[in-house]
């Protein structure tokens, strides 16, 4: 994501250390007394004549005729290459006069100008360069310029009334400092790289959610729908930033799904999940407390795992739905189970005929997926009507609970003293508690026995009224449930959601994608194929 940056340029970009002390020296004002430093013979110089005058001076010869002798801060030129590079764009904002109140003979803008133009060789545009006759001009050009990042080595103008609360602050400083501070540029850099991963949004909603700037931002190892980002911040403390697709051709919100999810669930005392600590007003992005865990997804889980995973289902079971949205794709009656597959085999025909270059999408369709589709959907049709069951009949609310939707190990994470964690509610509501049993016996990216499987179906039976009802259900959609698993590995041919895939991944490679996901299915169409032959 590229940035605007805004940088001071008098002792934050350029150093003129090493130019004072060679012109006290060059005068004889510092008589052998050692002062490396700009600080240090000033302060000599103030305190041997109980003025400025001699300061004065020699501040107008270094900022003037021998600004050309001043040296960027070390890491600062490789700094703005890797911004250019990253397309970012850079603006200097100095407080700065015209000329220089001591010898108005000195023009110091110009001289700025001309340091800018010999040292930084067109890494920053002229017309970024703006000059401020008083702080609280510099101020007001910050804001104007709507700025991501500003970098400074005065705290009085970081912390001044007017700086524009959108624009994130470092104080470049090797001192303490109640602000967000970076010694070197080599943190300043560190800094922009976190923000340009974060978002600038995000990154300032950590600093104003925790009171402290991020020190490290990695990738996180989970990529689905959406970019999840651990923050390290400079305490130690960690937390996830989920940023989410916004998307017009996806209705879903899914960090406001989530975030209300979490929400309810945490404020009644469910706390196996994420905390909710802060959610974009977009939806772009969310904060969540970071779990620390072991991925299940290829060990497997046995059945101490698979329990917990159905008490979980049976806390969220015993909240009663009410009002509450329902879940994305869920189930209000029978017949909705056959349209989910009709929707998404339209879904998948439409994709898989714009993949001009993987025609092996179009035969796996129409040669193998359509005709299973028919047996299967033949099989239901006749089941439901020997068993004299409405199609179109509401399920009772007594059948309907709060499910994740999306549910099961590949979204769970085990703790050192072996407790599950539950993740990702993007997809929760209300739903039909039959399809989350029969999701969660489907599901391709989770290892589960059928021992096991048939574990959850029982334990999630016994906490509902009426469980027989739940498995007559559970049975009649169980196969037509493994198709739209097999639908889904194949929504890939949509162009929505390689979107979604790029967004979540950049440097996924597509072709690798599809050729995946075809294997896949065509391992899920033989296993159905082989359960019902005609």
């Amino acid at each position: 994501m590229s940035l605007r940056l805004g940088l001071d340029f008098d002792n934050t970009v350029i150093r003129y250390d090493a130019v004072f002390a060679r012109l006290a020296r060059r005068r004889g004002w510092l008589k052998g007394r050692p002062a490396a430093t700009k600080d240090a013979v000033k302060a000599l110089l103030l305190a041997e004549d109980g003025h400025d005058l001699r300061w004065q001076a020699l501040q107008a010869e270094a900022y003037g005729r021998e600004i050309l002798s001043a040296t960027f801060f070390p890491g600062c030129l490789d700094f703005l290459r890797r911004a250019k590079a990253a397309g970012h764009e850079v603006f200097i904002v100095s407080h700065k006069s015209k000329t220089s109140h001591f010898d108005p003979s000195v023009k110091l803008r110009e001289a700025a100008l001309l340091w800018l133009k010999r040292r930084a060789k067109g890494l920053i545009a002229p017309a970024n360069v703006r000059f401020a006759a008083d702080r609280a001009e510099k101020v007001r050009m910050i804001a104007h310029l709507d700025l991501d990042l500003f970098v400074d080595d005065l705290p009085e103008v970081l912390e001044h009334p007017a700086f524009p609360k959108d624009t994130a602050r470092l104080h470049f400083s090797a001192r303490p400092s109640r602000l967000p501070r970076a010694a070197r540029w080599s943190e300043v850099r560190a800094a922009v790289d976190d923000m340009a991963a974060l978002g600038p949004a995000a990154y300032r909603a950590v600093e104003r959610t925790t009171g402290e700037r991020p020190a490290r931002v990695e990738r996180g190892a989970r990529q689905g729908n959406n970019r999840p980002l651990k923050v390290t911040l400079a305490s130690g403390a960690k937390l996830l930033v989920k940023r989410y697709l916004v998307d017009a051709r996806d209705r879903r919100e899914r960090g406001r799904v989530e975030f209300r999810a979490l929400t309810l669930l945490w404020d009644n005392g469910i706390r196996r999940i994420p905390q909710p600590l802060y959610l974009d007003p977009n939806g772009e992005f969310a904060l969540l407390s970071w779990i620390d865990g072991r991925d299940l997804r290829k060990k497997g889980a046995g059945r101490a795992q698979v329990l917990q995973a159905a008490a979980f289902i049976k806390r969220l079971a015993g909240l009663r739905p009410g009002s509450y949205p329902e879940a994305a794709d869920s189930r209000r009656c029978l017949g909705d189970y056959a349209r989910h597959i009709e929707r998404r085999l339209s879904r998948v025909r439409e994709g898989a005929a714009e993949l001009k270059g993987f025609p092996q999408a179009r035969r796996f369709v129409a040669e193998t997926v359509v005709p299973l589709k028919e047996r299967l959907l033949a099989r239901f049709f006749v089941e439901t009507d020997l068993q004299g069951l409405d199609l179109e009949a509401p399920l009772p609310a007594s059948q309907r609970i709060l499910s994740p939707s999306d549910f099961g190990f590949h979204n769970a994470l085990e703790d050192a003293k072996g407790r599950m964690h539950f993740l990702d509610f993007e997809y929760f509501g209300q739903d039909d508690p039959a399809k989350l049993a029969c999701d969660f016996s489907h599901h391709v990216a989770q290892s589960v026995s059928p021992e096991n499987r048939r574990r959850f179906v029982s334990q999630l039976a016994a906490s509902l009224p009426d469980h027989e009802l739940f498995l007559r259900r559970v049975d009649l959609v169980y196969d037509l449930v493994g198709l739209e698993w097999l639908l889904i590995v194949l929504n890939v041919f949509a162009p929505e959601t390689r979107a979604r895939r790029r967004f979540a991944d950049p440097g996924v490679s597509e072709n690798a994608l599809l050729k995946k996901r075809l294997a896949v299915a065509r391992r899920l169409a033989a296993a159905l194929e082989r359960e019902h032959r005609p």
